[in-house]
């Protein structure tokens, strides 16, 4: 008799595919983590560019601290005012004021008393109180300046005649 060969031998064995182990992403995810890693490195770069261009005027509180035991502090903090108002604001009109209006021009931006700054800085008397009260001044003053002073000036004063 003649062998048969049965269907059954003929058939290969079933094979599994491999396992995926990596997950893919679809193009579109691709795309979306993209777009915020992106949008994050932005974010990123301005919070630092923010960060370095106050640099001055935390440069200047550290040094605000520091002039508050010198003898002639009172001109150490009108100097860091200036110094911060120059660096951010070089053409600022309030920098080629005299010293009274000067006055007038700081009592203006903020709330707080101000000592008269002509007594304060050019006489030789050491007056703690006044300096004091300036210090606290250029301390607040430092503090909410956002690198963008008013241009107001002092209103000249009229005489009744």
């Amino acid at each position: 008799m003649a062998e048969t060969h049965s269907p059954l031998s003929q058939l290969a064995d079933i094979s599994e595919p491999p396992l995926a182990l990596g997950f893919a992403f679809t193009p579109i995810w691709w795309l979306l983590s993209l777009v915020l890693i992106t949008g994050l490195f932005y974010v990123a770069l301005r919070f630092y560019q923010r960060w370095r261009f106050y640099a001055a005027k935390r440069q200047a509180l550290q040094l605000l601290e520091q002039a508050s035991v010198e003898k002639n502090a009172a001109s150490m903090f009108n100097q860091l005012i200036k110094r911060v108002l120059v660096h951010y604001q070089p053409a600022h009109p309030a920098l080629s004021l005299n010293s009274k209006q000067w006055q007038q021009w700081l009592a203006a931006q903020q709330d707080m008393p101000l000592p008269d700054l002509t007594r304060l800085l050019y006489q030789a008397g050491n007056d703690r109180a006044g300096t004091e009260q300036f210090y606290q001044f250029a301390k607040v003053w430092l503090t909410h300046y956002n690198a963008n002073a008013p241009l107001v000036t002092p209103q000249k004063e009229t005489s009744n005649a």
